[in-house]
């Protein structure tokens, strides 16, 4: 289904079954070559590439450098480049500053909630940054800060489907309980009602299907909460009422709810304040004063989440940090800039020069979101291979493998992260062979029946004829094999509508590579 972490990820996570009736391979290219020779994929589109690490030379590539719909290994290039540009020691600090003087616990001033883009923030983590904070009185304005052009975000080029559903939550600035709901914990303050038709054919059309779509939204100039608990089937195959009464509901509108969120906690604090919460965006008055602070784990723990759970949400609050980020080694680009107007299209654009500097090629990534939901994505093996590359290092030993899915120690190992949608299946990850050779190893299968049971076989069968297959000087090439290292890659893939056929074709820049 769409969980693109699906159950699929616990395809290698304990001891992988072995290669059902495959026979003992004499080297990498044989094991390869007989695997593409399965029935079972027969009718599919598959590209796999095998890398000799650390020298990048490709030990086997079928497809290796055309383009597919990668599903979750998307993550692999999102969370490697904020783990690369901030370190695993980076924490979001979430903070109440005040332009003002407390005295007393009377705020003589301005409140300021500054917002982070922390994908782990809950809602205890609120109560308590307002109850350090010591503030019992605000004798001015109470303001969430938000960055320019950092409105919450649903992604237009995700499936209407998805939307609704607890895999995929809109992103936000402030990020609360991973915008998830339930009406048990909506705000006093709310009054809510239920929805049973929005005047949308298509939203109508979700609610009634039976996928169990349900989210919320926030009328802002009346204080009400439009509920639509959509239709859900039990395992029985007949609709149950029981479903999804009390949630989870995707939150709509984030950026709205949560900030009411956070005048519920100053209510409930008793701390009094003349105006109502104000959500800004860009500029507000010069607050130097820091009351109190929450600081996340470290970013090291947040990817190991992201990768492990493969959490959509958190992939998508990483990719609007990445273009917050103020790093210097994502290199300079002559080349021509397309337009962003949202964090998100900021942070593709980021992470398009970032993949320029490690040489991938331009034309082998094409990424509309940080998470993988998104058909319109496409990345090659190669690519993916090459980024892992570089995350390795020379030692193949580099701290972010450790954050990957593991199956095996030593010789024997491999570390990954999978990708599974309807009609998708993919991994990606770095494979120790029983000779103790380090490989970067990338299966894409598209095109695929729904059925994922034959597929989680397919590909647990290669990765066990890689295990106990050499690599031979015979099978190596330059890196990319016909590819060189890209001196003219190309920079980033701008996400997003407003841009006419041409202008998103030319996004595709004409100077290095990009994701």
């Amino acid at each position: 289904m769409r969980k693109t972490g699906f159950i699929l990820a616990a395809l290698l996570c304990v001891t992988m079954p072995a290669a059902i009736g495959a026979p003992a391979a004499r080297d990498c290219a044989t094991a390869c070559k007989s695997w593409l020779t399965r029935a079972d994929i027969s009718h599919s589109r598959v590209g796999v590439e095998v890398m000799e690490l650390p020298s990048g030379k490709v030990a086997f590539e079928s497809s290796g450098s055309k383009r597919f719909t990668p599903a979750s290994t998307a993550k692999v290039i999102t969370t490697s480049c904020i783990y690369d540009l901030l370190g695993a020691n980076y924490v979001y600090r979430t903070r109440l500053l005040s332009n003002g003087v407390l005295e007393g616990g009377i705020l003589k001033g301005d409140l300021i909630l500054e917002t982070s883009q922390d994908p782990s923030l809950k809602r205890n983590d609120l109560v308590k940054l307002v109850r350090d904070a010591g503030v019992t009185q605000v004798d001015g304005r109470v303001f969430v800060a938000c960055p320019p052009d950092g409105h919450d975000n649903y992604a237009v080029s995700w499936l209407a489907e998805d939307f609704g559903q607890d895999w995929m939550p809109v992103s936000s600035n402030l990020v609360i309980d991973s915008n998830i709901a339930y009406v048990s914990g909506i705000p006093k303050q709310f009054r809510v009602t239920d929805v049973k038709s929005t005047g949308l054919a298509v939203l109508d059309t979700l609610m009634q299907s039976g996928i169990g779509s349900a989210w919320l939204s926030v009328d802002p100039t009346t204080n009400i909460v439009n509920v639509n608990r959509g239709i859900a089937y039990s395992s029985n195959g007949k609709i149950d009422a029981s479903i999804k009464r009390d949630g989870p509901f995707v939150v709509a509108n984030p950026d709205v709810y949560n900030t009411g969120i956070f005048q519920s906690v100053l209510n409930d604090q008793h701390i009094n304040a003349g105006y109502p919460v104000v959500t800004t965006f860009g500029s507000y008055k010069e607050a130097r004063t820091v009351l109190s602070e929450h600081v996340s784990k470290p970013l090291s723990q947040i990817v190991r989440l992201c990768l492990h759970e493969s959490d959509n949400l958190y992939a998508q609050q990483l990719l609007r940090t990445i273009a917050l980020a103020g790093d210097t080694r994502v290199p300079k680009t002559k080349s021509k800039r397309v337009d962003a107007r949202t964090l998100e299209e900021k942070g593709l654009n980021r992470i398009g020069e970032w993949l320029s500097g490690l040489g991938v090629p331009g034309r082998e990534v094409v990424m509309f979101d940080g998470c993988g939901l998104s058909r319109k994505d496409c990345l090659t093996p190669h690519a993916l291979n090459l980024v892992l590359k570089h995350m390795a290092g020379e030692g193949i030993d580099g701290p972010y493998l450790d954050l990957l899915k593991a199956s095996g120690e030593g010789a024997s190992s491999f570390r990954f992260k999978t990708g599974a949608m309807d009609t998708v299946r993919a991994i990606s990850g770095i494979l120790i062979n029983n000779y103790n050779q380090k490989e970067a190893v990338t299966i894409m299968i598209n095109g695929h029946t729904p059925s994922v049971k034959d597929l989680r076989i397919a590909l647990s069968d290669l990765i066990e004829r890689l295990k106990n297959s050499a690599i031979s000087r015979a099978d190596a090439t330059q890196p990319g094999g016909a590819k060189t290292p890209a001196a003219n890659a190309v920079t980033s893939v701008q996400t997003t509508k407003r841009l006419t056929p041409a202008k998103r074709s030319s996004v595709l820049r004409n100077n290095q590579r990009r994701h």
